[in-house]
């Protein structure tokens, strides 16, 4: 039973329709409460792990150990002043945050997160192809960044949004080539290779498709930094050469926003990682702490990504391009050829 169910039949007494609603509203409410508080504890990791790093503190003066920076951060972007460009195009500027957000969040409701003791299984969204819509919703945040860079009116906004355009397309070409593998090998397992929680439950899933597409997975993992455009692949991003890019001409709250969608983007990526090729949820007694395991594996990606964005240096952004095309491309061509011949083998 999953958490859904258990909500509803909580609210029975109060009609089949108003259960499911109420039921609905606080699944989803929950879902938004373990999304803020990862994102915090990512940003606040984040800025900790940098500092040690740097041998300097970090945050140390708002709580103990400065666990609650994150919140005075928060209500100091929230008190300030947004100033707006003047020759902004007004709407495409106010809404390209909202659109960052909304690509995140809806990544986040469509993940499989397993089962936690007597709670059930804690995944919001059961859908047969909940894989395609995974891809499509996260493909709403670049195009939310594109909007920033060009309704600013700002020629570093503006370059930053073309480098954006080209990181897509250069490494989400290869991405889509190793999930295809993926899915190719997942549908000898199950019959809804396009859902993630199948492909995650199926008994490869068990000994991690990364082992046996060890070369998906690292397509994967780079287009996954990639997207999130932290170094080395922060281009569009470059604060040496664009100021902050697509995002110069945002102050305050809406600053904010862009500033949480990239740890958020981080998040999600290493997220997607250990679900598609890290066995996800799977392990000991996975029945009752599988969102444990699933959150395990999550935050080691996560503390792997912060060491390459604090470690790699930025490269130029013709290297950046060719490396999509010239490398990662023919990679992960390879890497379905070689699913295709094991999915051969193994149905033979």
């Amino acid at each position: 039973m999953n958490v859904l169910l258990r909500l509803a039949n909580f609210f029975s007494p109060l009609t089949h329709y108003i259960a499911y609603i109420l039921a609905y509203f606080f699944e989803t409410l929950f879902m938004l409460i373990f999304i803020t508080i990862s994102l915090v504890a990512v940003i606040y990791i984040f800025r900790k792990y940098m500092a040690r790093l740097q041998v300097r503190r970090g945050p140390n003066r708002v709580g103990k150990f400065g666990i609650f920076q994150m919140i005075a951060d928060m209500m100091k972007l929230v008190q300030k002043e947004s100033i707006l460009p003047k020759k902004r195009d007004d709407l495409p500027y106010k809404v390209a945050p909202v659109v960052v957000m909304l690509g995140l969040f809806l990544g986040f409701a469509l993940m499989p997160y397993g089962s936690f003791y007597y709670i059930g299984s804690l995944t919001v969204t059961h859908s047969s192809v909940s894989l395609v819509l995974l891809i499509a919703v996260i493909a709403i945040m670049p195009i939310g960044e594109i909007l920033a860079g060009i309704s600013s009116h700002n020629k570093y906004a503006m370059v930053g949004a073309l480098r954006a355009v080209a990181k897509d397309v250069s490494f989400e070409v290869p991405m889509m080539i190793t999930i295809l593998a993926l899915v190719m090998m997942a549908s000898g397992q199950t019959s809804s290779p396009l859902n993630i929680d199948s492909i995650a439950s199926s008994s490869r899933a068990f000994i991690a498709y990364g082992l046996v597409q060890p070369i998906g997975l690292g397509v994967f993992m780079i287009s996954m930094i990639a997207r999130a455009s932290y170094s080395p692949f922060d281009l569009g991003e470059s604060d040496s050469e664009l100021v902050s890019g697509h995002s110069t001409e945002y102050t305050g709250m809406r600053f904010g926003i862009f500033y949480v969608g990239l740890f958020g983007s981080i998040f999600l990526g290493s997220m997607m990682v250990s679900t598609l090729y890290l066995g996800a949820y799977n392990g000991p007694f996975s029945g009752d702490v599988g969102f444990i395991y699933l959150v395990i594996k999550t935050w080691i990606l996560v503390l792997i990504s912060f060491t390459i964005w604090l470690s790699m240096p930025r490269i130029r952004i013709d290297k950046f391009v060719n490396f999509g095309w010239k490398y990662l491309l023919p990679a992960s061509v390879i890497n379905l050829i070689l699913a295709g011949i094991l999915t051969l083998g193994w149905s033979l």
